[in-house]
């Protein structure tokens, strides 16, 4: 089932980049390392009433915190609003 964003939201994916380094320091199990404020999100899909230049298929990079977690029929959706995109990726 597609869930079909409205009012300038985006449907993201968001992407995780970790880096897994080995350290020379032993830190206990249960350490997270701390969260950037930004993520980075492939767009699946877009509101038609969106004034952002960004494609289906597009990587960009938005807010952490205004990423929305949208349960719906047993899937789980990634919505942003459109003012929260910083900026988009592009392979040079």
């Amino acid at each position: 089932m597609y869930f079909e964003p409205k009012n300038r939201h985006l449907l993201v994916l968001p992407v995780e980049c970790e880096e897994k380094k080995k350290s020379l320091i032993v830190l206990p199990e249960d350490y997270k390392k701390p969260e950037s404020p930004y993520i980075i999100c492939d767009i699946l899909g877009k509101a038609e009433d969106c004034s952002l230049e960004v494609e289906v298929g597009d990587r960009v990079v938005i807010e952490r915190r205004m990423l929305q977690e949208v349960k719906a029929a047993g899937e789980t959706n990634y919505l942003v609003l459109e003012n929260y995109v910083y900026g988009r990726l592009l392979d040079e």
